[in-house]
């Protein structure tokens, strides 16, 4: 008797070890602040295994691992999100800089390029300080913390920009209010248009 209630509860463990397995298909990436002092952790959550990274989960969180908040590109269809493609720290450790890429294909010129700024905890978008969207989703940091990249051209041409993060101009956004999310009190934020 005692023989099967072990071989039973082993077998649970291997089931479940093996459930917990299948569901984790997707590796998150973690990103460590140069300083240490925050870190940011990029989950795939596209919704078959073969396309998890098509969409994405940014957690903004503390040295000691507490949530700040986190941003949910995802969506319902699989064909509305966006998921990350590049993602560094400034070397000043002040702005973490990620630019991201439809889940459905639309708009393949655009890369939303957002940034998050540790001192007012705020995710801001580049689009908003230029007069066309970003076009590069492989941008550049130089240090401290300028960010280099290509907008739009006029004739579908990527035109070379950079913007200096600690002294960003006025927005230029065509949108009615500029893209700003305060990022506070652990909260999962849904995000549909970066």
């Amino acid at each position: 008797m005692k023989l099967n209630v072990f071989i039973t509860c082993a077998a649970v463990s291997v089931l479940s070890v093996m459930m917990v397995t299948a569901k984790s298909h997707t590796k998150s990436y973690q990103y460590l602040a140069p300083d240490g002092g925050a870190r940011v952790v990029i989950v795939p959550v596209g919704k078959t295994p073969a396309h998890s990274d098509d969409e994405s989960r940014i957690e903004f969180r503390s040295a000691d691992n507490s949530i700040w908040c986190g941003l949910d590109y995802s969506s319902p269809d699989s064909e509305h999100g966006f998921g990350v493609v590049r993602a560094r720290w400034t070397s000043d450790s002040q702005y973490f800089v990620f630019s991201l890429t439809s889940s459905g294909g639309h708009q393949p010129w655009h890369a939303p390029t957002q940034f998050f700024s540790r001192r007012d905890r705020i995710v801001r978008t580049l689009d908003d300080y230029f007069a066309s969207g970003i076009s590069n989703p492989y941008f550049r940091l130089l240090a401290p913390n300028t960010v280099k990249t290509a907008v739009a051209g006029q004739n579908g041409e990527d035109v070379p920009v950079s913007i200096k993060l600690d002294a960003l101009p006025s927005t230029r956004s065509s949108r009615s209010q500029p893209f700003s999310v305060v990022c506070k009190d652990g909260l999962l934020i849904t995000v549909d248009a970066p």
